[in-house]
């Protein structure tokens, strides 16, 4: 990839390791279960962040991905499809939190955890095949 390319592939790791480190402050907080503000607060922290990295990917990263690499476009556009899904599910582990059911929100986040952290791999992968492609057709060239 380009210096270009390669800071977007880095980007978004960079921002799914912090996404990881607030998801385990969330899992930490909640397993307290002792204060219900701080509960809300860490678990706002998190979507605010969750949401932000979605909006970032769905506007700037994947539409430049489909441009550059065409021959992806249906895996990304399996990414940005789960984006959705996942905001679902962030509505339903808050509305879990406003009902005090620490118990199902614990579950659910560590539900959504788990397919959030196959959901990075599998970007971070088509970043790695897209990288290579490039890396490819440059040397060719």
């Amino acid at each position: 990839m380009t210096g270009e390319d390669r800071s977007i592939e880095r980007s978004i790791a960079e921002q799914h390791r912090r996404l990881d480190a607030i998801f385990e402050e969330v899992l930490a907080v909640l397993h307290e279960r002792e204060a219900p503000d701080a509960v809300r607060d860490a678990f706002a922290r998190l979507r605010y962040a969750l949401e932000s990295h979605f909006d970032q990917e769905d506007r700037l990263y994947y539409p430049s991905l489909r441009a550059l690499r065409p021959a992806h476009r249906a895996a990304v556009d399996d990414l940005a499809l789960a984006h959705g899904a996942f905001r679902t599910r962030l509505e339903t582990i808050g509305a879990r939190l406003g009902a005090r059911d620490f118990a199902a929100a614990e579950r659910a986040i560590r539900a959504f955890g788990e397919a959030f952290a196959a959901h990075e791999a599998t970007e971070e992968r088509l970043l790695a095949r897209i990288d290579a492609e490039l890396s490819a057709s440059t040397a060719d060239a």
